[in-house]
C-alpha cells in the first residue's frame, strides 16, 4: 500500500513538472511576447462629418474622434480594419501636434488628410503604408485644426481636393 502512494505522489510529481515546463516554453513563444498582435479595438462612433466641395455635400462619413492624449497616441492602432464610410478624426491642440502622428502599429492602409483653422483640406498624404514612419510635413502658412484617418484610395474616390474641401462635423453628446 505504501509502495504504491509512493508511486502515485512520484508520477503526480512528473506530471507536474512536465506541465511547469510547457507552460514556460509557451509563455516564451513570439505570441505571449507581442500582446498588440492579439489586441483588436473596436470603432466607436462619435459623430457624423461632412465632405463639401463648393457647399455641396461629397460624402457623410461615421467618425470616432481623437481628442484626449491618449486617443492621439492609440489613433487606429491595433485594428484590422476601417469600414469605408468611416475615419478618425484627431482634434489637435496645437501646430506641433500633427507631426506625432505615426503608422507604428496600424494594420491598415490609410489616407491622411490635413484640416486648417479654416475647415479646409490643406493636404492629403494618400495610401500611407501601414507599420511605416510618416514623412513629416511642413504648413509654414496654415494652422493645422484636425487630421482625418480614412482608409487609402477614399480620397480620390469620393472627390477631395486640397483648397477645395471643407469639412462640417455634427457630434453626438455624451451624458
Amino acid at each position: 500500500m505504501k509502495k504504491i502512494n509512493i508511486f502515485y505522489s512520484l508520477v503526480i510529481i512528473i506530471i507536474c513538472f512536465f506541465i511547469k515546463s510547457s507552460e514556460r516554453i509557451c509563455y516564451n513563444s513570439d505570441m505571449f511576447l507581442d500582446i498588440g498582435n492579439l489586441l483588436e479595438i473596436e470603432f466607436i462612433k462619435d459623430g457624423e462629418l461632412y465632405l463639401k466641395n463648393d457647399n455641396y455635400i461629397i460624402k457623410k462619413i461615421d467618425v470616432e474622434l481623437a481628442y484626449r492624449d491618449a486617443e492621439k497616441r492609440n489613433g487606429l492602432k491595433y485594428r484590422s480594419f476601417l469600414k469605408e464610410n468611416r475615419g478618425m478624426l484627431f482634434l489637435l491642440k496645437n501646430q506641433e501636434e500633427y507631426k506625432q502622428i505615426d503608422m507604428k502599429n496600424v494594420r491598415v492602409p490609410l489616407d491622411i488628410v490635413y484640416i486648417n483653422q479654416l475647415d479646409t483640406v490643406v493636404f492629403v498624404n494618400n495610401n500611407v503604408s501601414p507599420m511605416k514612419n510618416i514623412e513629416t510635413i511642413n504648413f509654414p502658412s496654415t494652422t493645422i485644426k484636425y487630421i482625418l484617418e480614412i482608409n487609402a484610395g477614399m480620397s480620390n474616390k469620393w472627390g477631395i481636393k486640397e483648397g477645395v474641401t471643407k469639412i462640417t462635423c455634427l457630434l453626438k453628446l455624451n451624458n
